[in-house]
């Protein structure tokens, strides 16, 4: 389990205002503050009672907000919600998104590093998304880009979900068009807006991906990158 390193033996008031009481602050800085951080992270009610009386998502606000009352230019989040049931996370998910534009809106900037394995976490978060395998940088981008745009196999299959079909194949061009063979006899087509960028690829082995949401059903009067196949599971998204 998670330790929010809350003094068992404090209040909520005295835990967020530790820190603030041994830098010497004003009574009424630290009463202004904690109050304020208290209001963002909606514990308002909770500033005189003792961790021990607190659910794990209660005790995970009041460590937040005793790191808001002293202003940092950098917040560091490692794995902060891991520990909290699925509905209380995206509750929680908000919240930081909220303290991190208040913050901004106040005129207190701050960056935000969040460390963590749930890729809806990092999308809907991060303004930009460092993607780690092993210690190693894949790639650093925006979330639209990682999930359009990853320069590799690892982060093309790690962003999304139901996960991207990665099928090794070449590049073959027919009639002054390239396309590529998915399949004995199942050719998809380049679009001729891609053409000039993969010139240069012609017979080499490529590495073709194709997302779940760019597949769908074909009528018969389509005739572009259209192949039959058997479905044999539907599930609901």
């Amino acid at each position: 389990s998670q330790n929010y390193a809350l003094y068992p033996h404090k209040t909520v008031f005295d835990n967020m205002a530790f820190g603030l009481k041994m830098q010497k602050r004003p009574k009424d800085e630290i009463k202004r503050r904690v109050e304020d951080a208290a209001e963002k992270l909606e514990i308002t009610e909770l500033l005189y009672r003792k961790p021990k009386e607190m659910s794990g998502g209660q005790r995970q606000r009041v460590a937040v907000g005793r790191a808001i009352v002293r202003k940092p230019d950098v917040f560091l989040f490692d794995e902060p919600l891991s520990n909290l049931d699925a509905k209380l996370r995206v509750s929680m998910r908000m919240k930081i998104a909220q303290l991190h534009r208040s913050l901004k809106e106040e005129g207190h900037p701050a960056t935000m590093i969040y460390v963590t394995h749930d890729q809806t976490e990092a999308l809907t978060l991060g303004d930009r998304i460092c993607v780690l395998n092993h210690g190693n940088i894949m790639q650093v981008d925006t979330p639209t880009d990682l999930y359009n745009y990853p320069n590799n196999k690892f982060v093309a299959s790690f962003i999304g979900s139901p996960s991207i079909n990665l099928i090794d194949t070449a590049i073959r061009k027919n009639n002054e068009r390239l396309y590529v063979e998915i399949a004995p006899g199942v050719e998809i087509l380049i679009p001729h807006s891609k053409q000039v960028l993969l010139e240069g690829y012609i017979n080499k082995p490529v590495c073709f991906g194709i997302r779940p949401e760019h597949i769908s059903l074909a009528s018969d009067d389509d005739d572009l990158n259209t192949f039959e196949g058997v479905l044999t599971v539907v599930e609901n998204m």
